[in-house]
């Protein structure tokens, strides 16, 4: 039996006006997944990817006016949490750091899981789609914080959630300034749908290979293959880097750009050097708030035996769109 299916990468773009208020963004993303869809045609399922980080723009969207006057995402949240006291120190108590920030993303990141689930939920059931919803901030109940992206059916059900595994050096693991999160179970969920076996991997776990030589990184693509791989990869992706910029993580004597690096070593580096998926979405984040910028063209991927072939991309790295693909599968 051939099943036709619509493969859409969201290229969500964010900034100060749609992320106002929790109305306001509520109304962007649906608008945005809704006319993405329908964009897409008809087909007998629809398979829907938004970005990475997404849903950690909620907490934003839902903190008071006041916390607007701050000049960085951070500060603007601390702002938010100190008029949630008895949250804080829920935070200070649930949280396995005894860390100030910890405490502010641990308060908040369960209203914002729940509002995340809200509009997602909902939307996926009158598109009657499955939707990777990005990636929000989740603290689960033995106190981790984790970058997580849900999955949801066309009936508006959370099928599998799934924890990034790697965590950008000097952003999201351990180091100094940055957010100190857990790090997810290696052995990702994949789950079945009527277009075959699906899988996400959260930005940096679709590369092949670390930023830096000396981090902890492990490369999924091959972790996926000797599970059988899947038909699709959904990947999520915010790029906090200039793409047409030097690399951050240049070494010495390279001048690769970030769209270089990310070509060579991202999704499309994973699946040309481990054939552990057929389709691969990536959804880029694009816009900028406070003191967050991001960069970078989504794009939707088929690999063939003669190599990975590009289905459709992106024209612009820097502004919001939406992409679609039609392909057949067998069930």
């Amino acid at each position: 039996m051939v099943t036709t299916g619509a493969l859409v990468a969201v290229q969500l773009e964010i900034g100060a006006a749609v992320l106002a208020s929790a109305e306001t963004y509520r109304h962007h993303l649906v608008t945005t997944v809704t006319d993405a869809v329908e964009g897409a045609g008809a087909a007998d399922v629809r398979f829907v990817v938004v970005p990475e980080i997404a849903g950690h723009l909620a907490l934003y969207a839902l903190a008071p006016p006041a916390a607007r006057r701050a000049k960085t995402l951070a500060s603007a949240l601390a702002a938010s949490a100190v008029r949630r006291p008895l949250d804080v120190l829920r935070g200070v108590a649930t949280t396995r750091l005894l860390d100030a920030r910890h405490a502010v993303l641990a308060a908040l990141a369960p209203d914002g899981e729940r509002w995340w689930k809200s509009v997602f939920g909902p939307l996926a059931r009158r598109l009657d789609a499955w939707i990777v919803a990005g990636s929000h901030l989740r603290l689960s109940p033995d106190g981790a914080l984790t970058n997580a992206s849900i999955l949801f059916d066309p009936d508006g059900h959370v099928v599998a959630t799934t924890d990034k595994v790697n965590l950008v050096p000097g952003m999201e693991d351990g180091a100094r300034g940055a957010l100190a999160l857990a790090r997810g179970d290696a052995r990702v969920p994949i789950v079945k749908t009527p277009l075959g076996s699906v899988a996400t991997l959260v930005c940096y776990d679709g590369f092949r290979e670390p930023h830096t030589r000396h981090e902890r990184f492990i490369a999924l693509g091959p972790r996926l293959a000797a599970r059988g791989g899947v038909a699709i990869i959904a990947n999520p992706a915010a790029n906090p880097w200039p793409w047409h910029g030097p690399w951050k993580f240049n070494d010495e004597g390279e001048r690769l750009t970030r769209e270089q690096q990310w070509a060579a070593e991202g999704l499309r580096g994973s699946l040309v050097e481990t054939p552990f998926a057929r389709y691969g979405i990536t959804a880029h984040l694009v816009g900028k708030v406070l003191d967050l910028a991001f960069e970078g063209p989504s794009e939707i991927l088929e690999r063939r035996d003669e190599g990975v072939q590009t289905l459709v991309r992106a024209e612009h790295h820097d502004r919001g769109c939406h992409l679609a693909a039609l392909v057949s599968c067998y069930a």
